[in-house]
């Protein structure tokens, strides 16, 4: 089996940043493409009662702290030679998100972390680890 497009969801924990290490491992293997998401959660900016302006500008906060992570990412994948990409995804559901990019993207494999930002951490798997490896169509490698 050739895994050819991985995907990586990335939120900035060391569970991630394992997992997009163990990507890049696959991918000099394999020959693939690294495709890393970060699913920025919009449902978590506030109540109705906030002022619109202040979500926009947590909003531009987060994705430029992303983006800072993005870029050191970047720097190991070319320090490996692995073609990668990156794209932010502002999400209310970050594990249908997931699942939609491994279908649109044709994704062979996902490497993710057991356990990352979420509310909080489940006793074995994370909740957002568990639901992609309940629903994707393709195999989920999930790193501890």
């Amino acid at each position: 089996m050739t895994f050819k497009n991985i995907l990586v969801p990335y939120d900035g924990s060391n569970s991630s940043l394992r997992a997009f290490n163990k990507a890049v491992e696959v991918a000099k293997q394999h020959d693939s493409h690294i495709r890393v998401i970060s699913c920025l959660d919009i449902s978590n900016l506030g109540g109705w009662y906030v002022d619109k302006r202040i979500n926009k500008d947590i909003m531009r906060k987060a994705k430029k702290i992303t983006e800072e992570l993005f870029s050191k990412l970047e720097n190991i994948a070319k320090k490996n030679s692995v073609s990668i990409e990156f794209k932010i995804i502002e999400s209310s559901n970050t594990i249908k998100s997931i699942i939609s990019v491994t279908k649109s993207k044709n994704i062979d494999l996902v490497i993710m972390g057991s356990s990352g930002r979420g509310n909080f951490d489940k006793i074995l798997l994370g909740s957002v680890s568990n639901g992609v490896m309940q629903k994707a169509k393709c195999p989920v490698l999930i790193i501890k």
